[in-house]
């Protein structure tokens, strides 16, 4: 009876201990099972600001105090500056980073020609060596210009981040990081908008009526008349007018014979060439072209002569030259000037003595409004 008892008292405990062993062991597992689906990963800060190392040759640089800056102020937390007695190197770099679970390291050393950025980015698995060259370290103005362009190699870098096959990193790049490259820093000034070039115009139509003067040297003029034209521009550089002269007002010359009053008339046609700007509210023609011009002279003699009337008609070559300036997209002001030589020039007799000549040259300012359309 003794010997059953003894058997079965030393076997409960070996069994209690199998038992609780187990219940340990899938407790750990399961411990540990949720702290890899539960915890954040590594780089994922409590605070959410992803950490940069700035390694300098001492706490008082310039340049690495100003990068400092420049770093918290893109929401980078930046530990206290690590002094780097070694010489520089990939390996230490990468080992700094790692063990102030740093996003990246950034490294400045003095140099021949101004400093020396080493920069390890964890994110992409990018190391950049680059020497920035300046004679102006010391200086407030110079340790900005130089920690501005580290901040802008640390831009560069990143970018890789959204190419087509982003670069396998050791770490993954928090949402904050997508967050500064996506929008730009407050103190950054915003591009200026830019200004398209208008879409080229197609062929357009216009026509133009305005007042305008007909002078000539010679003895007679100046001529009211009233400028009239038609306008066709295929293209922003060419265009072609068909245009006339109505005469309203006559002019006339006079002596001891009696007078001579003379109507004048013009119709001609030119091809111009057109200068605008794009955008500009205004144009420039100039262009050459003929004339016929038409002449009426009508003889009103003294007691003792007779008078006569006679038209006259004769073709003037010109040269035709305009300014547009635009009110509304269909409507312009525009001023015109045509300036031309008679062929045949006509002359005004009194019983054989000359008493005017018309046509060299002419000249025929106008002011118009010019309706366009489309």
């Amino acid at each position: 009876m003794a010997t059953p008892r003894c058997s079965s008292g030393r076997r409960a405990p070996r069994r209690r201990a199998a038992a609780l062993s187990r219940a340990v062991r899938r407790a750990a597992a399961l411990g540990a099972l949720a702290l890899a689906l539960g915890a954040p990963p590594r780089e994922a800060r409590a605070d959410g600001a992803p950490r940069i190392v700035v390694v300098a040759p001492s706490r008082e640089d310039r340049v690495s105090l100003r990068l400092q800056a420049e770093l918290r102020a893109l929401k980078f937390e930046v530990p206290e500056v690590e002094i780097a007695p070694d010489p520089p190197s990939r390996e230490r770099l990468e080992e700094v980073a790692r063990e102030k679970d740093a996003v990246a390291a950034v490294r400045i050393a003095p140099s021949s020609g101004g400093v020396e950025v080493w920069l390890v980015d964890r994110m992409t698995g990018k190391t950049v060596l680059r020497e920035m060259v300046t004679d102006d370290t010391r200086s407030p103005s110079g340790g900005a210009a130089l920690a501005l362009r580290v901040v802008e190699l640390l831009r560069a870098s990143l970018m890789e981040l959204d190419a087509p096959r982003p670069p396998a990193g050791e770490v993954a790049p928090p949402p904050s990081i997508r967050e500064m490259m996506a929008s730009p820093r407050a103190d950054t000034p915003a591009p200026a908008p830019s200004v398209g070039l208008p879409p080229p115009r197609g062929a357009a139509f216009s026509i133009e009526l305005g007042p305008a003067v007909l002078l000539s040297p010679g003895g007679m003029g100046p001529w009211g008349l009233l400028s009239a034209a038609a306008n066709y521009q295929p293209s922003e550089e060419v265009g072609a007018s068909v245009f006339a002269l109505i005469p309203l007002l006559s002019s006339s010359a006079s002596g001891p014979e009696g007078v001579a009053t003379a109507r004048v008339g013009l119709v001609g046609a030119a091809i111009s060439g057109v200068v605008a700007p794009p955008g500009a509210p205004w144009r420039f023609a100039v262009g050459a072209g003929a004339s016929a011009v038409w002449m009426r002279l009508e003889g009103r003699p003294s007691e003792r002569y007779e008078g006569s009337t006679e038209d006259l008609l004769t073709v003037a070559p010109l040269l035709r030259a305009g300014l547009g300036v635009e009110i509304t997209p269909r409507l312009r002001v525009r001023a015109d000037a045509i300036c031309g030589v008679a062929i045949l020039v006509p002359v005004v007799e009194f019983a054989g003595r000359q008493v005017a000549m018309w046509g060299v040259p002419l000249v025929a300012p106008s002011l118009d409004l010019e309706l366009v359309w489309p």
